[in-house]
């Protein structure tokens, strides 16, 4: 057996490509130890980042339940807890933009008969999309944070805001599915008849005049006890003498 492993080891030391892999072990073995404790880090840190994301996909997964459920029962305020819990993901988007949403369907409803109310639930919609686009969102969240506050700032009568808005959908979403209703905006806000009507819908109502006093059932009116004023003129046969009535036809 000793023969044939001298044997083994000659015919080694022959081969080029044996020699130069024992030179690289006889350097590598003294650092054996480092190796496998850096290979020990790296496996270790690849373990946290799938642990980590699976963290995150669990998270996720828990905040559109609580997102979809809140949805489902109609319930603002357990969006608005959805909203600040998972703020930064995805479902914390969609909770604030669905709340923008009602919010400003509620300020569109109300621009006629509560002007007051109608002007604070815009004020509240402004906000939520404005607080979902300074989060950054991505994909069809991010844009629907842009056409969402501009659709607002169009009720809201802040035309050049608007307008702004829907410019910077068209230019950095080309592909968005809100492009052509942000295309239709712009279109409409370019027209006379659309600058004259916010212009109208802006300007108060004129009160309309006070109707006068009427007169009560016990005053008689002013004519029956008051004499006309006078006019310079007598009036026709007032103060004249009477008409002498001729005695004789008169001489033929």
């Amino acid at each position: 057996m000793a023969l044939d492993g001298r044997a083994a080891m000659s015919e080694l030391k022959g081969n080029e490509l044996a020699e130069t892999t024992l030179a690289v072990v006889d350097r590598v073995r003294p650092h054996v130890g480092i190796i496998v404790l850096a290979m020990g880090v790296v496996f270790a840190v690849i373990a946290g980042l799938v642990l980590v994301r699976s963290q995150q996909a669990a998270e996720q997964a828990a905040g559109w339940q609580a997102c979809i459920q809140a949805i489902r029962g109609r319930e603002p305020g357990g969006l608005e807890e959805v909203a600040v819990r998972y703020r930064g993901t995805s479902a914390g988007w969609w909770s604030e933009l669905v709340l923008a949403d009602i919010a400003l369907a509620d300020g569109n409803g109300l621009v006629l008969a509560e002007p007051a109310q109608a002007k604070a639930r815009l004020a509240a919609a402004a906000d939520l999309y404005t607080s979902v686009n300074a989060q950054r969102p991505t994909a069809l969240a991010a844009e629907r944070g842009i056409f969402g506050l501009a659709r607002t700032r169009e009720s809201q009568g802040q035309l050049d805001e608007a307008r702004r808005g829907y410019e910077a959908l068209v230019t950095e979403y080309p592909e968005s599915p809100f492009k052509a209703m942000a295309e239709a905006r712009l279109a409409a806000l370019g027209l006379a008849s659309t600058q004259r009507w916010y212009k109208w819908f802006e300007t108060p109502p004129v009160a309309p005049p006070n109707p006068p006093d009427e007169p009560s059932g016990d005053t008689p009116p002013p004519s029956a006890t008051e004499p006309a004023a006078p006019t310079g003129e007598p009036p026709t046969g007032a103060g004249d003498p009477p008409a002498k009535q001729p005695s004789e036809p008169p001489a033929g």
